[in-house]
């Protein structure tokens, strides 16, 4: 049962976030939605690969700093996060409902969960188990979710600005960077390290979540 109640919280994010949308919007259709959630689970492909890829070059585990930043950085932040990316940009940003900042944060979230579902399921039960693992399965969901409100409004002004390419980047360098900071912090097992970026990161994400306010959508 431990194992597996950890594995529960990105879907119940996702829960949480679609009982919220159909309450906000009781004749939205979802079905773009449900593609973005189709979509993260699609793209946990390319993570567990990266992992896979890690773990056969030694890289993985708290063995040296040079080697935790390659994993970190490298293999963890910016794969995770350009896997978000691919089909929010090349796929869900390019449909006509798609309406600036609150929809990109509500459509990265939607590939998230989906993602870190399938990803938690595979690191539980398969992969090689390093420094701090018990604490990144349990925030693997809700830190991945918070990464996602960081891509997902930056990509999503870019598309209102048209400034798509420029505003998409600093979106995706920002959540890589951030997501690469959060692993290394639990690899090195400093704790204050650790609730430090949890807590600036929660506070990025409450900003911009309010920011985006002031451009609603009506796409659903």
């Amino acid at each position: 049962m431990k194992e597996i109640l950890p594995l529960l919280i990105s879907p119940f994010i996702f829960l949480m976030l679609f009982l919220y949308l159909r309450y906000r919007y009781p004749k939205g259709q979802f079905r773009l939605f449900f593609k973005a959630l189709g979509l993260g689970c699609l793209m946990a492909i390319p993570v567990i690969l990266a992992n896979l890829l890690a773990n056969y070059l030694n890289l993985d585990g708290a063995l040296s700093i040079r080697r935790m930043f390659m994993y970190s950085f490298v293999f963890v932040g910016f794969v995770t996060e350009l896997s978000k990316f691919i089909p929010l940009f090349a796929g869900i940003m390019k449909h006509k409902s798609f309406n600036g900042a609150p929809d990109g944060i509500i459509y990265t979230i939607a590939i998230s969960t989906g993602l870190t579902t399938l990803y938690a399921i595979y690191y539980q039960y398969f992969g090689v188990k390093v420094e701090g693992d018990w604490l990144y399965i349990i925030a693997i969901g809700p830190m991945n979710a918070l990464l996602a409100v960081i891509l997902g409004f930056f990509s999503g002004m870019g598309k209102v600005r048209k400034n798509k390419f420029i505003d998409s980047m600093t979106g995706l360098g920002a959540a890589a960077f951030f997501h690469g900071l959060f692993r290394f912090t639990l690899l090195s097992n400093d704790m204050l390290f650790f609730y430090l970026v949890a807590g600036g990161l929660l506070f990025i994400s409450i900003i911009l979540v309010k920011k985006s306010i002031t451009t609603p959508s009506d796409s659903y």
